[in-house]
């Protein structure tokens, strides 16, 4: 249910579940995250400690210790799922990008379902369905 509602994770709750893949604390997981994608991302605080809520909340991460202020997660198995999936899901854009951008966009006339087959599984083996706009040279 948790991955219906997350279809699309954002840049930070991304970053959150992928520094819990080892034990952290909230301090911790914004420095690693800031070191991580080299300060393109930085996840604040409120932003931080509202998504780790959610995510406890949803089954996604766990506290594994408490002491005093500094609380400690890890990513359970649903999380780690989620995580995969997103990942999955941003390799299919990927491959979708570099397809057209190597080969153009899809021409409809040679668009069939073994052809779509072959776009979704990566990179693409049978040229001839992508055309440029206004090209007849296909590629």
């Amino acid at each position: 249910m948790a991955r219906t509602q997350l279809q699309n994770l954002t840049e930070p709750m991304y970053y959150i579940l992928l520094t819990l893949t080892k034990e952290r604390h909230g301090y911790e997981i914004m420095q690693t995250i800031e070191k991580l994608t080299e300060g393109r991302v930085v996840v604040g605080p409120g932003t931080l400690y509202s998504l780790l809520s959610r995510f406890q909340e949803e089954g996604i991460i766990m506290q594994v210790s408490d002491e005093g202020r500094r609380k400690t997660y890890i990513i359970t198995k649903l999380g780690t799922e989620i995580l995969e999936g997103e990942i999955n899901r941003l390799r299919q854009l990927i491959s979708d990008g570099e397809g057209i951008l190597k080969y153009g966009s899809i021409s409809e006339e040679d668009d069939t379902t073994e052809d779509k087959k072959e776009i979704k599984d990566g990179y693409k083996t049978r040229k001839s369905i992508f055309k440029r706009p206004d090209d007849d040279i296909l590629f």
